[in-house]
């Protein structure tokens, strides 16, 4: 029985219906050639031999290559919810793990717990704080108080030391002292880096000279190195308002810093006055102590006024080529 032209037949090895071929179509639509043997129902031309697939060639859809098709797949799998919640639950899962292995690395040799404690501060400490660092002359009480197990958080007390000032100041100086070198027009992002680096070395060290002074000459406290990194970096509070001031007036930079140096140089000796000089240490280490004799007590006053003294150098250097001239 003759299949009528009109009706589609399947292609048996791929599947899809074969065009709308005459029966005996005029053998002059035909080309010669190597293009020869393919013809084109639709405009009745004649097409490359590429038109439909050849035996034992993968099919490729209409739509788009391999590649292009390759590509959607990730798009797709992401569209299905299912997949996307289990993607998301495994990157969560990873995320958790991370964190508690680093956490694992820290608390050998940090205590998190003890670094989130510089951190405790408020708004109304934050202000306080800074007006006390600027105007420290008018303070009457400096003891900090203390709970049976631990310090009291730096938001309840306003001398306790903290390092969330000290790190914002610091970010503050930095940014201020791109602000110079830029009105001055000797900015440049190498400057910037070579001022932040010299800035940490520079308090790092300064830390480090402090710590290895107290070891060498036996002086117990109960100051930590985060204390002392605290109280060691409030000056860069004072830098600021120096360069700031000589934005203002350039004349006024050596009067602002003479002024904020001093500040800071009070505000450092009688905060650490309480820590190194306590009255109750002699109950904590005993009276016989020996840094609680006479050469004890003169060597921890010596220590004092070294940290004290070390806070106005510090400034000047730090700041000496950000002020305007």
């Amino acid at each position: 029985m003759q299949q009528d032209p009109g009706v589609p037949m399947p292609y048996p090895q791929y599947g899809y219906p074969q065009p709308n071929v005459p029966t005996h179509p005029d053998p002059s639509m035909y080309m010669a050639g190597p293009q020869a043997g393919v013809y084109n129902p639709s405009t009745q031309a004649p097409m490359s031999p590429n038109y439909y697939p050849q035996q034992g060639m993968p099919f490729m859809p209409m739509g788009g290559s391999n590649e292009q098709n390759n590509f959607s797949m990730p798009t797709q799998f992401l569209q299905n919810p299912v997949m996307a919640n289990m993607a998301m639950q495994y990157g969560q899962s990873l995320m958790g793990q991370g964190k508690e292995a680093l956490d694992r690395e820290l608390n050998k040799y940090v205590s998190t717990s003890r670094i989130k404690y510089y951190f405790s501060v408020d708004t109304a400490y934050v202000a306080k704080k800074l007006a006390l660092l600027v105007f420290p002359f008018t303070h009457r009480d400096w003891s900090v108080k203390y709970n049976p197990d631990e310090p009291v958080q730096p938001r309840y007390e306003l001398n306790a030391p903290d390092l969330y000032i000290p790190a914002m100041a610091f970010v503050t100086y930095l940014l201020i002292g791109g602000v110079s070198l830029g009105i001055q027009e000797r900015f440049s992002p190498e400057g910037l880096g070579i001022q932040a680096s010299t800035a940490l070395i520079w308090a790092l060290l300064e830390v480090l000279v402090i710590w290895v002074t107290l070891y060498v000459m036996n002086i117990q406290t109960k100051l930590t190195s985060f204390d002392i990194l605290a109280f060691s970096s409030y000056k860069y509070v004072g830098m600021i308002v120096a360069v700031v001031a000589s934005f203002i007036m350039p004349s006024a930079y050596h009067l602002a810093l003479i002024y904020v140096s001093a500040a800071t140089m009070f505000f450092l000796i009688r905060s650490l006055k309480v820590q190194i000089l306590p009255e109750s240490a002699r109950d904590a280490y005993g009276e016989n102590n020996a840094s609680f004799s006479g050469e004890g007590s003169k060597r921890r006053t010596y220590l004092l006024l070294f940290m004290g003294g070390l806070q106005p150098l510090m400034m000047w250097w730090l700041t000496r080529q950000l002020a305007r001239p």
